[in-house]
């Protein structure tokens, strides 16, 4: 687990772990445009149509089906490219996709918005979390790979991916948990802060740095090899177990 000087140091190369990883894979070419976009344009958006919104006792706020599509797009690029999700993300109809935002966006049960979301064609809880991230970044965080292996379900003192990553509304709560917790007692400003340190601190170590090079091509085209067949159609891809002692992979 990464200390929090490790993770503030990783923090302030966030600009370079992006272009690292946007050059390390060609499905990440934008990955740089994009992150910008998620964390500016479209979160400026959603909350200007929040404070403009007449609809009902409370202000709403919801995506269009490019700006889900382009989310799921920044998503990928960020970690593992699946180009089926991409894909399905765009069957969702449009009024389907802005009366799910819609409604999830005035939920205050933010376990019940993530479920709702999560109805949606591609849409598991990660990308569901990314989609509450930008309403709520202060206690929203994104289900990342990397938030996941260096934050949730261990314990102190843990290197990181004891466990195997799971992407369910149960390992949500608990990653969140996680990372509240260590918002609090670390005093970070948000849990979007600190889930953009965790993946920069991870994403350093796998590709070192712009001047010290980076994983070869080869390396990387073995890690965002296509998953095995049989996952169910549109969740979430449960990547294999890290530990040795459970071998399976779960279907979420």
């Amino acid at each position: 687990m990464p200390t929090r000087s490790e993770l503030d140091a990783a923090l302030a190369r966030y600009p370079e772990a992006l272009s690292l990883r946007a050059n390390a894979s060609k499905t990440s070419a934008d990955l740089v445009q994009l992150d910008s976009w998620y964390r500016t344009d479209l979160r400026s958006e959603v909350h200007r149509r929040r404070a403009t919104s007449e609809d009902g006792a409370k202000p709403q706020s919801w995506l269009s089906r490019d700006e889900l599509s382009k989310l799921m797009q920044w998503k990928l690029a960020r970690g593992k490219w699946r180009p089926r999700l991409q894909d399905m993300v765009g069957t969702n109809a449009p009024e389907v996709i802005r009366a799910s935002t819609s409604t999830a966006s005035v939920n205050d049960d933010h376990e019940a918005a993530l479920k709702k979301l999560s109805k949606l064609k591609a849409v598991g809880p990660a990308t569901a979390s990314a989609i509450l991230a930008l309403w709520y970044p202060d206690s929203e965080p994104f289900m990342s790979d990397e938030g996941l292996d260096y934050a949730a379900a261990l314990g102190p003192g843990d290197s990181g991916k004891k466990l195997k990553r799971d992407y369910t509304v149960k390992a949500w709560g608990t990653y969140k948990e996680e990372m509240l917790d260590r918002k609090e007692r670390e005093k970070w400003d948000s849990v979007e802060e600190l889930e953009k340190a965790l993946y920069s601190w991870a994403v350093l170590r796998k590709y070192g740095s712009e001047e010290g090079g980076s994983a070869t091509k080869e390396e990387v085209s073995a890690d965002e090899a296509s998953p095995a067949k049989g996952r169910k159609r549109g969740a979430e891809p449960v990547p294999v177990a890290v530990s040795s002692e459970n071998k399976k992979r779960k279907s979420s």
